[in-house]
């Protein structure tokens, strides 16, 4: 979809409400919570449930993507003490204001409160539990016919073909940061490749626990949005985690893994590139659209020793 001819908020919330009544859901408040690949509102029932309903446009996930997140999450509630959304129900809209429709899908609402910047300690060794939880899982998880997601490489990380990769080539950039950009996928790709595809470290990751889709419940972790879920190395999913904790937290990260499974391979012999190479990630995105880097340039100058 062409970004300049987004669908107004109030079209959404008319598709969201519109799947709503297709379940007999009666809303007490329909609130839009923000955008992200997907449009999201909390939803207040009239019988005192509360939801998290997500739009999907069709621009963004294929139904088959969309059904392997849900398989996914299911498994995760199923055989794991993780508290996971869960899907309320998925269904396919249209109303008059956008024809086209789109698939809508309500979550469970997940109990607690945002991380902020600095988290506790307690949280983030509990963070690092369950990010070797899910590792453990994924490693067992038997995928149904059909399953499908992304995959975490070199392009998803440059934003290969994307709209972000196309606004990057045409705003005016310093050649310098051009080639940081450059050299840092270029160390990036190589290290991935030398981790390779082996089952003991490459499996079905989260692909995006920073602190925002992480929420605090009393000390415990409880990870959210699972729409990035992607097929790639087990280090690479910590190291985006870790990328978003204080450095000082970082070994508290990793001893709460421990507590569960031993270090992914290849995580402390390449954590300054797997950081990195999450770092590349945002500093794309922010320059794609036109904002400050927020310090990745920096972080990826001391990486190449630029």
């Amino acid at each position: 979809m062409d970004r300049c001819a987004r669908p107004l908020t109030g079209q959404l919330r008319d598709l969201a409400r519109a799947a709503l009544d297709q379940h007999g859901i009666a809303v007490k408040r329909l609130r839009w919570m923000g955008q992200h690949d997907n449009h999201l509102f909390c939803c207040d029932t009239a019988d005192g449930e509360r939801l998290v309903v997500r739009v999907c446009l069709p621009s963004g996930r294929s139904d088959a993507e969309l059904d392997a997140e849900l398989a996914w999450l299911a498994a995760l509630a199923r055989d794991t003490s993780l508290t996971v959304p869960l899907a309320r129900f998925s269904t396919r809209t249209a109303t008059p204001g956008l024809p086209d429709g789109a698939r809508c899908i309500a979550f469970t609402w997940v109990q607690g409160r945002p991380c902020g910047s600095r988290p506790s300690r307690r949280l983030v060794a509990d963070l690092g539990r369950v990010i070797a939880t899910l590792h453990q899982h994924a490693r067992g998880f038997r995928t149904p016919p059909g399953f499908t997601r992304p995959v975490l490489d070199i392009g998803h990380l440059t934003w290969a073909g994307s709209w972000h990769a196309d606004q990057l080539a045409r705003r005016p950039a310093d050649p310098a940061t051009r080639r940081l950009l450059a050299e840092t996928a270029g160390r990036v790709e190589a290290v991935l490749a030398l981790l390779g595809q082996d089952p003991a470290g490459y499996g079905l990751i989260h692909a995006d626990l920073c602190l925002d889709n992480v929420l605090d419940h009393h000390g415990h972790a409880r990870p959210i949005d699972f729409d990035d879920a992607s097929w790639g190395h087990y280090a690479l999913d910590l190291a985006i985690a870790a990328a978003d904790i204080p450095q000082d937290l970082h070994p508290v990260l990793l001893a709460g893994y421990q507590t569960v499974r031993p270090l992914p391979p290849g995580y402390e012999e390449h954590q300054a590139a797997l950081l990195a190479a999450r770092r590349l990630f945002l500093a794309i995105w922010h320059l794609a659209n036109g904002l400050p880097d927020e310090g990745h340039l920096g972080q990826l100058k001391a990486f190449t020793g630029s």
